[in-house]
C-alpha cells in the first residue's frame, strides 16, 4: 500500500505531532493502526525527525481521532501533554534559553519550521505581556484543534521550564467547547471563546523568569540547527520578516542593529551578511519601517509633527521632514493637510 509520505509535503507537520496524538488517544483504547492504517503509515515511520505529514493527511487523522474518542476536549488533553521536546530543535533552543522572554523570541523566530501558516508575536505594555497566535491555516477540524492545543500547550510548557505555577487569560477565535467547564480548573489560563483573535495575556514579570535548564552553549547549537533547517526547507526568505519584527520596539520606536543582532543571537557582522544575501540592509529595513510608521501616525492625526519625529528617533524635525519628503514628495505638514487631518497636541 502506498504511504501518504510518498509524496512528501514540506509544508506539512512533523511526524512528532502525530506521535503526540497517538499517545494521547491511547487512553480511549485507540490503537495506532486505527488512525494510521488508512494512510499507509506506521508509528516507526513517524519517529524519523525528517518526516513531515501533509496537512490534508494530518487533518484526516485528527478527524478520525475525534470520531473514535468521542471526546470534544481532545485539544485540551493534547495541550496538557505537549512537551518542548515535541517541537524538535526549536523546543530545545527554547528550553535552554536564559529567560521566558528569550525563549518566546526564539519560538517567534522559528515556529514556521514546525507549523507552517502559524506565527507568534510577543508584545508588552506596562505590566501586561501578550502572546498573539496568528494563522492563515484553515483546514478543519485540525485548524481549531491546533489553535486550542497550542494555546494551552504554551502555558503548560512555560510552567515546566520555569518550575513555577503560572497563569494567564486567553482569548481564542474558536467556538465554545462543551467540555471546558470540566477542565478550566486545571488549565494554565482562563479561556474566552469566540473572540476575534488568539492571544494569551499574562503578568509581564513572567518574561524575566529564569529557566531551569538554561545553557547558552546548548541554545546556540540549537539555534544554528534551526537556521540550517530554515534553509533546507526554503524558508530562509523569512529572515527579513523576522528582522522587521525585532526592529519594532513596543509601544513605539525602533531597536538598533546591536539590539536586533543580540535578540537573534548572532554578531552584527553576521546579521549584515545575511541581510546582504537577501538583497537588503539593516538601514533599508529601518528606513522603510520609519516611513510606514510616519504615514500611519500622520493619517491618525493624533500627534504633532514634532512628537512623531521624536518617536521615530530623528534628532530634529528638519531631518524628519527631509526624509519624509524623500519618501513621498511632500513635507509632513503638506501630507497632513492633503488628508484634512488635524495635528494632536
Amino acid at each position: 500500500m502506498m504511504s501518504s509520505l510518498d509524496n512528501l509535503d514540506t509544508q506539512g507537520l512533523p511526524g512528532a505531532y502525530a506521535l503526540l496524538l497517538l499517545d494521547v488517544t491511547r487512553r480511549w483504547g485507540v490503537e495506532d493502526q486505527d488512525l494510521l492504517a488508512t494512510h499507509g503509515l506506521t508509528r516507526e515511520q513517524l519517529t524519523s525527525p525528517t518526516v513531515r505529514i501533509p496537512m490534508a493527511v494530518m487533518n484526516a487523522i485528527y478527524e478520525q481521532a475525534l470520531v473514535l474518542t468521542e471526546e470534544p476536549a481532545l485539544p485540551f488533553y493534547i495541550g496538557m501533554q505537549m512537551k518542548l521536546s515535541s517541537h524538535g530543535f526549536i523546543g530545545f533552543a527554547a528550553m535552554t534559553a536564559d529567560t521566558v522572554a528569550q525563549a518566546l523570541e526564539l519560538v517567534e523566530r522559528f515556529i514556521s519550521l514546525r507549523i507552517m501558516g502559524f506565527s507568534i508575536r510577543l508584545t508588552r505594555q506596562d505590566e501586561r505581556a501578550s502572546i498573539h497566535l496568528d494563522t492563515a491555516f484553515n483546514l478543519q477540524p485540525l485548524r481549531d484543534g491546533a489553535v486550542a492545543a497550542l494555546m494551552i500547550g504554551l502555558g503548560q510548557m512555560a510552567q515546566v521550564v520555569t518550575g513555577q505555577t503560572l497563569f494567564g487569560v486567553a482569548e481564542i477565535d474558536i467556538p465554545y467547547n462543551t467540555r471546558y467547564e470540566s477542565f478550566k480548573h486545571i488549565l494554565p489560563a482562563q479561556i474566552s471563546f469566540g473572540r476575534p483573535g488568539n492571544v494569551i495575556h499574562f503578568d509581564a514579570s513572567y518574561l524575566d523568569l529564569p529557566l531551569v535548564m538554561a545553557d547558552s552553549h546548548s541554545m546556540q547549537l540549537a539555534v544554528e540547527q534551526c537556521e540550517r533547517e530554515l534553509m533546507a526547507l526554503g524558508l530562509n526568505n523569512r529572515f527579513i520578516m523576522q528582522v522587521r519584527q525585532l526592529v519594532k520596539k513596543e509601544p513605539q520606536g525602533f531597536h538598533s542593529l546591536e539590539e536586533v543582532s543580540e535578540k537573534l543571537h548572532m554578531s552584527e557582522r553576521t546579521l549584515k551578511r545575511q541581510l546582504a544575501h537577501e538583497g537588503t540592509t539593516f538601514s533599508d529595513i529601518l528606513e522603510d519601517m520609519r516611513r510606514q510608521a510616519a504615514i500611519e501616525m500622520l493619517e491618525r492625526g493624533e500627534d504633532s509633527v514634532e512628537r512623531i519625529s521624536d518617536s521615530l528617533g530623528y534628532s530634529d524635525v528638519a531631518n524628519f521632514s527631509r526624509a519624509f519628503k524623500r519618501w513621498t514628495g511632500a513635507s509632513p505638514a503638506q501630507y497632513r493637510r492633503s488628508l484634512g487631518a488635524t495635528p494632536g497636541a
